[in-house]
């Protein structure tokens, strides 16, 4: 019996098919990130059950099809006309379905799928899940009038408690789930006599194993891989086809010309002499823009897809914790400063308060990633006009960091053509890096305060989750001081 799950996996690799059912100890198991998508899914879920309020839920478990499948029948029988988690069965080979939400066109006999999701425009996978539900669902009788994704709409600005009549947007995908019913008839089979393999299928790695989702089993098929290899370097089904000419992921076996130009080029060229390569004019330029005090600045921020504050939208980006390592004169003792908001109540008017009290008048202020800092504070501005002009010449002082490294003025090999702050840092700073923190990268940190703010975190946990936000945050702009360090370092020799 092959569910629409199992169907989506065995799209993207029917060897990952086949170990979801034969290798369960290949699964790794649930991290931060994976959670927050399951949690952000049930709590859009748990809203959209809100938009029909006369709607009944089945809740029998997911695993128990007959009994779901049974219960969705007494449903209609009973004459609901907006059942949740429906579950239909296909009478001729059992692929069986569950759709969000199964609503009955008035004065017929005739059904809308719907199906949410936590996202604000349709994604080409979600055909495929519901191209995969229309066939189990019309299979099992039910005669199926439009098929809809229920979206989230950015538009929709929180006033007062939450409205799902306006959280919500329907969009009619029936022409293009029709369309696709050829494509899973021709899969079906394939799929099933993939799960009735007693060995291991055959099935290269590629770049498929990255989309529309890692894969779970990436750690294993790609255990013989180098860490920089091909698919660091060239991207897509390009990279698919010179891997398979060279029957090789190892870079160094790239001819000349098939190794990119620009930045690409220059991280191969430094992985195969093993060389660091730097420009020292460029980086005595981007130093000499630097005016004392420093100010080293790093915002963490959490986004939902169902607004929390008033006057708040799906997905804004709101600020609730910054650190601040702050260098008065070149090689004065840093300064840590911070601000963590600790209460679940709207972060950002004291967010504001601190940032400009802490960020003084004068000096550069130095960020990673400068749209992002810059981005958040102009959000700031609109919703909070009163502050617009210190929070403007906050953004006027801001330097990014990140440019040197991005256009490899400075680059060393171990960053395997990557510019993030968690490749840079370790590549350059001996002993420094994220490894071993409690929370160890911004969605995790995102996550665990959102947790916090939605009241699902444990008041033993609580202290916890301050010393964990406040050592990330702090070793991100201690970070920043330290390459500025090593920038320095290069043009002194």
């Amino acid at each position: 019996m092959l569910s629409k799950s199992q169907y989506v996996k065995g799209c993207q690799c029917p060897k990952a098919l086949w170990f979801s059912l034969n290798r369960k100890d290949l699964t790794p198991p649930v991290d931060v990130t994976k959670q927050a998508i399951f949690n952000a899914g049930n709590q859009v879920g748990d809203w959209a059950k809100k938009y029909f309020p006369d709607g009944v839920e089945i809740t029998v478990p997911f695993y128990k099809t007959d009994e779901g499948a049974d219960a969705t029948h007494a449903f209609v029988a009973a004459g609901n006309t907006v059942i949740f988690e429906a579950t239909a069965i296909h009478t001729q080979d059992a692929t069986h379905a569950r759709i969000d939400i199964l609503r009955k066109v008035p004065g017929t006999d005739t059904w809308d799928m719907i199906e949410v999701k936590g996202s604000t425009g349709v994604k080409d996978y979600h055909y495929d899940d519901m191209a995969f539900q229309y066939r189990v669902f019309t299979g099992a009788g039910f005669q199926i009038n439009r098929c809809h994704m229920m979206l989230i709409d950015n538009k929709y600005e929180r006033q007062g408690d939450v409205d799902p009549q306006q959280l919500f947007k329907l969009e009619d995908i029936t022409a293009l789930v029709l369309a696709k019913q050829s494509d899973v008839n021709d899969m079906i089979p394939s799929l099933h006599a993939t799960l009735a393999c007693t060995d291991e299928p055959q099935a290269k790695i590629g770049s498929r194993c990255f989309k529309p989702f890692d894969c779970d089993y990436i750690a294993h098929c790609w255990n013989g891989v180098p860490d920089y290899s091909i698919y660091n370097v060239l991207t897509g089904k390009k990279a698919d086809e010179v891997v398979q000419s060279l029957g090789s992921y190892e870079v160094k076996r790239l001819p000349a010309h098939l190794i990119p130009k620009g930045t690409k080029g220059k991280d191969v060229q430094s992985y195969v002499s093993g060389q660091v390569e730097f420009n020292p004019d460029k980086i005595r330029e981007f130093l000499a823009t630097l005016q004392y005090p420093l100010y080293y600045l790093d915002y963490e921020t959490i986004a939902s897809a169902v607004p929390i504050f008033e006057g708040t939208r799906p997905f804004q980006t709101i600020p609730f914790q910054f650190s601040l390592h702050i260098e008065e004169t070149p090689g004065a003792k840093l300064k840590h400063r911070e601000f963590l908001h600790k209460e679940r109540s709207d972060p950002r008017p004291a967010f504001i308060d601190a940032l400009i009290c802490l960020c003084g008048t004068d000096g550069t202020i130095i960020v990673y990633n400068q749209p992002f800092e810059k981005g958040v504070n102009e959000k700031l501005m609109l919703d909070y006009p009163q502050h617009a002009v210190a929070i403007s010449a906050i953004n006027a002082r801001m330097i990014d960091l990140l440019v040197p490294f991005k256009n490899r003025w400075l680059y060393h090999p171990d960053q395997h053509s990557s510019a993030s702050i968690k490749r840079v840092l370790p590549a350059h700073v001996l002993g420094l890096s994220y490894e071993g923190l409690n929370i160890s990268n911004g969605q995790d940190a995102s996550q665990k305060y959102l947790d916090f703010i939605l009241n699902k975190t444990a008041p033993e946990k609580v202290h916890e989750l301050w010393a964990g936000l406040e050592e990330y945050c702090g070793l991100d702009t201690f970070a920043m001081k330290a390459l500025i360090d090593v920038l320095r370092g290069k043009i002194a020799v």
